[in-house]
């Protein structure tokens, strides 16, 4: 064939390739563009415009470039149309993942299937997104392959040798893939939960649960990525669960308070059953835990919500009114103040 013919073959076939990909890109923009700007419609055609374009480039120069191989009597595996619509269906599953985030937020926005603002939530839309990208790409990389004219038992074959392959060569892989499948299923903890990781020292709040891995937040507002494979062989305390946080407040007495010291127990018994907050089926305990030359040691013991900002507000009013029991009964603190002591469990936090 001479090169006369061949740029006659080839240059239309390009040209058609060129501007339709240019074409499908600004028609996609001028129609999104005239939409609202909030709308949905803009939303999803300006996102789609790149993954559409590109597919229609590829698809367009692979196709032009096989038929051109095959004119020139190259011996090819695949025809020019099979790859080129191999590359429309992947190019179709990709416009598909692109738009999916903006669908799932527009339903989440508008339906309520997904109200914002609680952990449930996120996990319900968290696993959503991901069983939607999981589905639309098995089945474009499926029917691309049976496109390209693969058989069902080749890719059978295929996925057994492959399987076979990971658990050899890919094992750490493998365990943190089926971790995170395990906590989507048995959620031992949600986005938005603070957790501790005991035998590790580490704590942090879920901000990312991904397939490999899970991403916290520390106290210091830095990011740690664990393997998902750790939880599924560590002890893990998810304090939200929790349906209680222990408050325990102890102040110290000037030793010869001894003679008051019945008085203002009593009293702040009293109180602790009046007082909002204070969980009523749980222990409430006032006592002195004993004297010694430092002073005389008084002890508050309840339970209340798990919240931190509701029981830092109930801390404050018991501290205030142990305070004031002691100066209406005529003791006072002895010195030095040793303060608030933590609850056991409480990681610092009262």
């Amino acid at each position: 064939m001479t090169a006369a013919a061949l740029n006659l073959l080839a240059l239309p076939l390009l040209l058609s390739t060129l501007g339709a990909a240019a074409l499908s890109w600004l028609l996609l923009d001028l129609l999104g563009r005239r939409n609202g700007s909030a709308s949905l419609g803009r939303r999803l055609l300006l996102r789609c415009r790149l993954s559409i374009s590109a597919t229609v480039l590829l698809a367009g120069l692979s196709w032009w470039l096989l038929e051109l191989g095959g004119q020139l009597g190259v011996d090819l595996p695949r025809s020019g149309e099979q790859v080129r619509n191999a590359l429309i269906s992947l190019g179709l599953m990709w416009t598909l993942l692109r738009c999916k985030g903006v669908l799932l937020r527009h339903v989440q926005e508008h339906q309520g299937l997904w109200p914002p603002g609680s952990s449930r939530s996120q996990y319900l839309f968290d696993l959503t997104n991901k069983l939607i990208t999981a589905a639309v790409v098995l089945i474009g990389v499926v029917e691309s392959l049976r496109l390209l004219g693969v058989s069902a038992g080749v890719l059978f074959a295929a996925s057994g040798f492959s399987a076979a392959a990971l658990g050899f060569g890919a094992r750490t892989l493998i365990e943190n893939l089926l971790s995170g499948v395990m906590l989507y299923i048995n959620r031992p903890f949600v986005v938005g939960d603070q957790i501790t990781i005991p035998e590790q020292g580490l704590q942090g709040t879920v901000s990312r649960i991904s397939a490999y891995y899970t991403e916290l937040l520390t106290p210091d507002r830095q990011p740690l990525y664990i393997p998902n494979a750790v939880f599924a062989s560590q002890a893990v305390i998810n304090a939200r669960r929790r349906a209680q946080r222990e408050l325990v407040l102890e102040l110290l007495l000037r030793p010869q308070d001894h003679g008051a010291i019945e008085a203002i127990t009593a009293e702040l018994q009293a109180q602790l059953a009046h007082t909002p907050g204070v969980a009523p089926e749980l222990p409430q305990r006032v006592h002195a835990l004993g004297i010694d030359a430092a002073g005389l040691h008084l002890r508050l013991q309840c339970f209340c919500s798990s919240d931190l900002d509701q029981a830092l507000a109930l801390q404050q009013q018991l501290l205030l009114a142990m305070a004031a029991a002691v100066e209406r009964h005529g003791a006072a603190l002895a010195q030095p103040l040793p303060g608030l002591r933590s609850a056991p469990d409480g990681a610092g936090l009262p």
